[in-house]
C-alpha cells in the first residue's frame, strides 16, 4: 500500500510541476506579444515613441503592414509558434483600432 502512495505522489507532483511550467510559458508567451523587453527603453515602449515622432497615421499604416506580415508568415519563422505570431498580429490590428482619426487615414 505505501508503494501505492509513494507513486501517486511522485505522479500528482510530476503533474503539478507540468502545470506549472505551462502557466509559466504562456505567461512569457504572452509577454512577448504584448509587451516584450526587447522594445522598450528608458521607460518606454517603442511604439510609443514612434507616436511621438511620426504620428497616429503613419503608426496606424505600421500596424495594419505589421498586422499583415504576422498573418503571412504565421508559424514559419524558427522559433514563433503558429499561435503567436497570429497573436501578434491580432496585437497590432487592436493597437491600430485605438488611433484617433483612423476613418481619415485611407
Amino acid at each position: 500500500m505505501n508503494l501505492i502512495y509513494v507513486l501517486l505522489i511522485i505522479v500528482f507532483t510530476i503533474i503539478a510541476t507540468l502545470i506549472c511550467h505551462n502557466r509559466y510559458i504562456e505567461k512569457e508567451n504572452a509577454q512577448q506579444v504584448n509587451h516584450p523587453s526587447h522594445y522598450q527603453k528608458n521607460g518606454r515602449e517603442c511604439i510609443d515613441v514612434m507616436k511621438d515622432q511620426f504620428g497616429d497615421k503613419a503608426v496606424y499604416w505600421f500596424c495594419i503592414l505589421n498586422a499583415f506580415k504576422y498573418k503571412w508568415r504565421a508559424g514559419a519563422k524558427i522559433g514563433n509558434a503558429y499561435d503567436q505570431d497570429l497573436a501578434k498580429a491580432k496585437w497590432y490590428e487592436d493597437y491600430a483600432d485605438t488611433l484617433s482619426d483612423k476613418e481619415s487615414y485611407d
